[in-house]
C-alpha cells in the first residue's frame, strides 16, 4: 500500500489526524517526522526525529526515507481530518489519472481550507448546489499548482520535484518545477478537513517574507508568476 508521510512542528492536529487514519485508512504505513518529545510514543509508524526547521526540509527528510521502499506516497499535513474515503478516493482516482497520463506530478485532495483549484467552494463550472455539493467536486480536474495537505507523489516525479528550504511556497517551487519538465498535477475528487495554519502559522507577511529572497536567489524565473512584480 502507498504510505503516508507526515512531518510536525508542534503536534497541535496530530493526534485527531493518527486517529482518523487508524480509522480510515488502517493498511497505510505511516511515515511521521518530529521532535522526539512529539513523535516518540506513537505507535505503528516509522520515526525519524529531528527539530523543526522548515516544510521543505522536514518533508524531504521523511518522504525520502519513504520512497526507500515505496513506488509513491501520500504527503499530508499534520493539520488535517480523513474522511472515511479520503486515501482510497485519492488512489482510485491517481490510477484513472496514470491510465491517460504518463507523467503524473501532484495529485492533491479537495478541502475547505486549501488554495482556490482545491477548495470544494470552488465552482469555475457554475454548477447549481444539490445536497450541499457541487456537482464538479466529484470530477478530476488539471491545475498548475497543488498544495500537499494531502497528495499523492510518485519516486519519479518526487525527485524531479523536491521541495526548497521554505515554509510557504514550498510547494509553488515543486510543482513548477516539475510543470516545466512536462508533469501535469491534479485535483482528485477525494476530500480531507484542514484546519489551516497549524503546520508553519499564520503570519502571512512573515512567511511571505522569509521565502521572497530564497525565490528571487534560486528561482528568479518564478517571481513574477508567485508575486506579481
Amino acid at each position: 500500500m502507498i504510505p503516508i508521510c507526515i512531518a510536525t512542528a508542534n503536534g497541535k492536529g496530530l493526534p485527531v489526524l493518527l486517529e482518523s487514519i487508524k480509522q480510515y485508512a488502517p493498511e497505510a504505513f505511516v511515515y511521521l517526522r518530529g521532535p522526539e518529545r512529539l513523535v516518540s510514543h506513537y505507535k505503528n509508524a516509522r520515526i525519524m526525529f529531528g527539530e523543526p526547521r522548515n516544510f521543505g526540509e522536514d518533508y524531504n527528510d521523511i518522504i525520502d526515507d519513504a520512497l526507500r521502499y515505496a513506488q509513491a506516497c501520500i504527503v499530508c499535513n499534520d493539520d488535517v481530518v480523513l474522511t472515511p474515503n479520503s486515501y482510497q478516493r485519492l488512489l482510485e482516482d491517481v490510477e484513472v489519472i496514470r491510465e491517460l497520463e504518463m507523467n503524473v506530478g501532484w495529485v492533491g485532495a479537495r478541502s475547505d481550507c486549501v488554495r482556490p483549484s482545491q477548495n470544494i467552494r470552488f465552482n469555475p463550472e457554475g454548477d447549481p448546489l444539490y445536497m450541499n455539493r457541487f456537482k464538479s467536486e466529484q470530477f478530476i480536474r488539471e491545475t498548475e499548482n497543488i498544495s500537499p495537505i494531502f497528495a499523492y507523489i510518485s519516486r519519479d516525479a518526487w525527485h524531479h520535484g523536491k521541495f526548497p528550504p521554505l515554509n510557504w511556497y514550498s510547494d509553488d517551487v515543486s510543482c513548477a518545477d516539475l510543470l516545466n519538465q512536462g508533469y501535469r498535477h491534479f485535483v482528485s475528487s477525494a476530500y480531507v478537513h484542514h484546519v489551516g495554519s497549524q503546520t508553519i502559522g499564520m503570519n502571512a507577511q512573515k512567511l511571505v517574507a522569509e521565502a521572497l529572497p530564497w525565490i528571487k536567489e534560486h528561482r528568479p524565473q518564478y517571481v513574477e508568476r508567485f508575486f506579481g512584480t
